[in-house]
């Protein structure tokens, strides 16, 4: 199953003084990109709750390469979709284009993760459904 596209205009407000969009929301949509995958594919944060008992897949790392300006009016599509597994953790891809244009290229790596009252943090990590990998894959 191919991944998730959305699109997002840019607009005046998501630029720098140069004009250009500010890095930082590169990171916001790529976790909207996410979260748009995985809620399409019915992994709302009360499904991961209900069927897995899940809390979610927070960020654990992250990192963006940018390869040209947005400006405003560019209509950004934004590809994402979960390119590597481990038993914990999965690996998410996210492209940005501009008509035929590279924009950057980012990623997240995101841990399932489970409720741990007993631990400090009250979380845990926690293997990763097989359900779950195929839903998104």
């Amino acid at each position: 199953m191919p991944g998730n596209k959305t699109t997002h205009t840019v607009q005046w407000g998501d630029c720098d003084p140069l004009g250009i969009v500010f890095y930082p929301n590169f990171y916001r949509w790529m976790d909207e990109g996410s979260w748009a995958l995985f809620n399409g594919r019915g992994l709302t944060l009360e499904a991961m709750e209900q069927r897995f008992g899940s809390l979610g897949a927070p960020l654990v790392e992250t990192g963006c390469a940018f390869k040209s300006p947005a400006r405003p009016r560019d209509v950004l599509t934004i590809e994402s979709e979960a390119v590597e597994w481990s038993k914990r953790s999965f690996r998410m891809a996210h492209t940005f284009t501009c008509e035929d244009r590279l924009v950057a290229e980012g990623f997240e790596v995101r841990v399932w993760v489970l409720d741990a009252p007993d631990h400090p943090a009250g979380i845990r990590s926690g293997n990763i459904p097989q359900e779950v990998k195929d839903l998104l894959s």
